[in-house]
């Protein structure tokens, strides 16, 4: 059976354009856009990769019958901070593409930035992702 693609999270350059064309960027400002998203995966990118390595600490902890309580939740503590790194940063990134609109274009960005959120939003459980696995 042929199954049909839905919203999937696009790359960098479909949300982009999304973004571009949904704002109804000048060409000044997707060179400032263009300017603001590599500083944004410049600091995204750094997050995610320490919050991978962490992840791996946090589940080979598991590879032990009595894993250290204090060391699960630390290294817990330390992923929440890494999300929470991630979560102000893309919070900052769109604060700074609104200052660069004019206020036509803030309306329109105030009608979007749901829509882009959730197009950017890593895809999981809960609204928006596929369901828990079946037990």
């Amino acid at each position: 059976f042929m199954t049909r693609k839905t919203e999937q999270r696009p790359s960098g350059g479909g949300a982009a354009d999304f973004i571009i064309e949904q704002l109804k960027l000048d060409l000044e400002q997707q060179k400032q856009f263009k300017e603001l998203r590599n500083q944004h995966q410049g600091i995204t990118r750094k997050a995610h990769d320490e919050e991978r390595r962490l992840h791996d600490i946090y589940f080979g902890l598991l590879k032990t019958d009595n894993p250290d309580k204090a060391k699960v939740d630390s290294v817990s503590s330390l992923i929440a901070v890494q999300r929470s790194l991630l979560e102000s940063a893309t919070f900052s990134h769109f604060q700074q593409l609104r200052q660069v609109c004019r206020d036509d274009q803030k309306k329109l960005f105030d009608a979007t930035i749901d829509e882009i959120a959730r197009r950017i939003s890593p895809k999981g459980p809960g609204p928006g992702g596929p369901p828990p696995p079946e037990r």
